[in-house]
């Protein structure tokens, strides 16, 4: 690695001992300091120019000294125009901040999405808006999960669920990311809502396939949730309260320290329909207290659900070249209630007297923590080097407690019993990450990246039992069992990636990424590349060939319905990584109105995955109960190809997208031969608009289409008869059985939801308010979660005759309402 730095430094010093210059800075918005990413900056009649990148920042290399006019444009800001002067071997560093147009539409150059659709090599990508995610409508509140969920190649497994399913790759398989931090768990509830708070979003950047080279250890798809940088000029923030939770968020400058600056956010999130509950049942203990003497207080209890989020970032600029960015996040799920029940017996007649205690507890938690520190280096304006440093944590546990006591006094003699149980199920994963990445604009045609990957896992599994029991006046231990996995793991990669414009009309991007498992001793070789060609200035060709290895799995059953949690696992030592193979060819049309029409067809290919057996991860093997995950997988092979269509305008007072997908994935395991698996859906249609009615008044609707998810159907009953004993005598029970047809041989019916939302803006003295109404399934229409079998009853003959099935329904007919304050 440090003879690749080496050479990058040589190879940009002889390029300084030309004549020509560079032309380097940032662009962000001027109110608050934000990056701009996409600004066209150019020079006035010239070929020069460039687009800034994520971070706003741009350059323009190879410059022949002279006098020139530098102008910044992008559709909705102001344009801005300057002279420059440019000097033999002076590079010339130029910031730029862009003011909001004052007239919505004025015309401009280019627009940032132009910009992108010349310089993206990307397939399969898109960029979502902290915009486009607040005004789609949302469960209760906006998710950036579900507004994911309405892009073309994404499925869904069911309302309850925020989980991606991303051409035929389960959620275990994408690669989620909070600033560049890896987030296991990324959801809430069960997956109904996702970790991410909206408000502390900039952007969501998502990749369905084809993603570069500095992504690796995962084979499906790319997500990169980028939080605001903070306020660089005011503090400012805003507070919003739904049906269910409370959020805030925070912004401001740093205070300025000789050439330091910088800047902060700060948000957090919680729920507190756990609050309102407590506070309803004060009132009515205090009510019945007033009115029943004989009111135990203890047959009410709360509502023992909450969980919250926070996070934070700070950004400390040390003069114009170097910035370290501290990015933090912590949420938890918390489900936890305790019972105390007492009993007391009396019976004077009989001399007996008795009293009882029963009291235990649920604590179940689960939530990430994240924490990373960032290095951005501008060695030139040409070489940029960033250092990063990252810890992640993933927690799920479970501690359940349930003590018994008492004593009981018959005549003379007294008794005494006690009886503990204890329950204890934990899945911690640690993930400790090392990279540095070069980039290297060698000139206007050519950028090279490279970078190396450290990453340290730290997985901890098990489960704790321990009962115990008042023995000749002693408490003592009947039973301590423990069940428990520790491995330890890490990962190291190298990549490099060469982007080139081979001519004026055709670009390939060419990459390597080779990795290495310490539990494999092998190295991994990933080749990637994307190919563009540009057959009108609006309209393109690409294409993209990738190979993607994974070293990590869960253990979560494949026919689940509600996706709870994840437990991860590395991969066995005698298990191969998992690979994936992507194709994609897709063609995009920009029309003159900024509206982006892409089509783009598939085809993946997974090699050694592994799916958990069922209910059979414990063994007891020679009196020794045995955990061993590692052994229970069945060896699995999968396939998946789709076409995808999108539609999506960005301007105007009307914007939103449309998107299709046809899509096929079928798996096969040594159980079952070739089948859909649960979560796969021939035909997907997706519709969402947002409607600018006035300046006041925001009009959104989504409306969705599917054909339904496969299941496998029971086709008939029958009955069994076994035999049973109890002491000497013998008895014969009657069990029912279903015959059951094919693996996901059948379907649900049509999947169909449309969903609208009002936003009302008002400006106040000190800012604004918005009130924001939203109604989930507008038409109220059935939609089928799972099927329920029992017996048929006739009750004419009085007997059983049958099967007959119940659907289970997902979201019905739901409004929400809330308010959010901005200062």
């Amino acid at each position: 690695m440090k003879k690749f730095l080496l050479i990058l430094i040589l190879l940009l010093s002889v390029n300084t001992f030309t004549q020509n210059v560079s032309v380097s800075g940032f662009v962000r918005e001027a109110a608050n300091g934000e990056p701009l990413f996409y600004v066209n900056v150019f020079l006035k009649n010239t070929n020069y120019g460039a687009a800034t990148n994520q971070e706003g920042y741009f350059v323009i290399p190879s410059v022949p000294p002279g006098e020139y006019e530098i102008m910044v444009s992008i559709i909705g800001y102001e344009d801005v125009k300057q002279k420059l002067i440019l000097r033999t071997g002076k590079n010339q560093r130029i910031d730029f901040r862009l003011k909001v147009a004052a007239i919505e539409g004025e015309a401009v150059t280019v627009t940032a999405m132009r910009t992108k659709f010349k310089e993206s090599m990307e397939t399969s990508s898109i960029n979502i808006s902290m915009k486009e995610i607040k005004l789609t409508p949302g469960f209760i509140e906006a998710d950036v999960f579900r507004t994911i969920q309405l892009l073309p190649g994404v499925q869904t497994l069911n309302d309850f669920s925020s989980a991606l399913y991303v051409r035929g790759s389960t959620p275990d398989q994408n690669l989620i990311m909070l600033d560049g931090i890896t987030v296991y768990n990324p959801f809430h509830l069960g997956g109904i809502f996702s970790t991410f708070n909206t408000d502390a979003i900039k952007e969501a950047d998502f990749s369905a396939g084809g993603f570069p080279a500095r992504y690796g250890g995962r084979m499906g798809s790319i997500l990169n949730i980028i939080n605001r940088e903070g306020n660089t000029e005011e503090f400012s923030g805003n507070v919003n309260i739904s049906l269910i939770s409370s959020k805030a968020l925070f912004e401001g400058p740093l205070p300025k320290f000789g050439k330091i600056k910088g800047s902060w956010m700060l948000a957090g999130r919680r729920t507190y329909f756990d609050k309102i509950v407590d506070g309803a049942l004060y009132f009515v203990k205090k009510h019945e207290k007033k009115n029943n003497p004989d009111y135990d207080e203890r047959d009410y209890i709360g509502f023992p659900y909450f969980f919250y989020d926070m996070e934070g970032k700070i950004n400390l600029d040390i003069g114009e070249n170097h910035r370290l960015t501290w990015s933090s996040f912590y949420g938890d799920d918390v489900l936890y209630f305790d019972f105390e029940d007492k009993y007391s017996y009396d019976d004077p007649q009989e001399s007996y007297y008795s009293e009882s205690t029963d009291e235990g507890a649920l604590d179940w938690r689960w939530g990430n923590r994240t924490n990373s520190l960032t290095w951005r280096w501008i060695y030139s304006p040409k070489l940029i080097i960033k250092t990063f440093l990252a810890e992640s944590r993933f927690r799920f546990r479970i501690d359940m407690d349930d003590k018994s006591r008492g004593f009981s006094i018959f005549e003379q003699d007294t008794s005494r019993w006690r009886d503990e149980y204890g329950f204890d199920i934990f899945d911690i994963l640690k993930d400790k990450t090392f990279e540095t990445e070069v980039t290297w604009v060698v000139n206007d045609q050519q950028k090279i990246t490279g970078g190396f990957q450290f990453k340290k896992l730290d997985f901890n599994l098990g489960m704790l039992f321990d009962m115990g029991e008042l023995h000749e006046g002693k408490f003592v231990t009947v039973s301590d069992t423990a069940l428990w996995m520790h491995e330890k793991t890490f990962e190291q990669a190298f990549y490099i990636q060469d982007k080139i414009q081979i001519t004026p009309l055709f670009s390939t991007q060419l990459g390597l990424r080779t990795s290495r498992y310490s539990l494999h001793e092998k190295l991994y070789f990933e080749p990637r590349f994307s190919l563009k060609y540009l057959i009108r200035e609006d309209l393109s060709l690409k294409f993209s060939w990738g190979k993607y290895c994974q070293f990590l799995t869960t253990a979560n059953p494949q026919d689940e319905s509600f996706r709870f949690i994840d437990i991860w696992l590395g991969m066995p030592e005698d298990r191969p990584a998992s690979v994936s193979y992507h194709t994609i060819l897709g063609i995009e049309y920009l029309t003159k109105q900024n509206i982006l029409f892409r089509l783009e067809g598939y085809y993946k290919d997974f090699k050694n995955l592994i799916t958990l057996k069922q209910d059979n991860m414990y063994e007891i093997d020679e009196d020794e109960i045995r955990f061993d995950p590692f052994n229970e997988f069945y060896d699995t092979d999968c396939y998946a190809y789709g076409l995808e269509f999108l539609l999506k305008k960005t301007t105007g007072k009307i914007q939103g997208w449309l998107g299709y997908t046809y899509a096929v994935t079928k798996r096969k395991t040594e159980l079952y031969n070739w089948y859909f698996p649960k979560y796969d859906r021939t035909h997907t249609i997706n519709a969402v608009a947002n409607w600018k009615w006035t300046e006041k008044l925001h009009l959104s609707s989504s409306v969705s289409f599917a054909t339904g998810n496969p299941y496998t159907p029971v086709l008939a009953r029958y009955e069994k008869w076994s035999e049973s004993y109890w002491d000497t005598e013998t008895s014969w029970r009657k069990h029912s059985n279903y015959i059951v047809g094919k693996k996901n041989s059948a379907r649900y019916p049509s999947y169909f939801r449309w969903d609208v939302s009002i936003v009302h803006r008002k400006e106040k003295k000190f800012g604004c308010r918005e009130w924001y109404l939203q109604i989930l399934n507008l038409t109220n229409h059935l939609n089928t979660l799972m099927y329920i079998y029992d017996k048929k009853y006739d009750y004419k003959t009085g007997s059983y005759t049958g099967v007959q099935r119940f659907g289970v329904p997902m979201f019905p007919f739901l409004p929400t309402f809330g308010v959010r304050y901005e200062f």
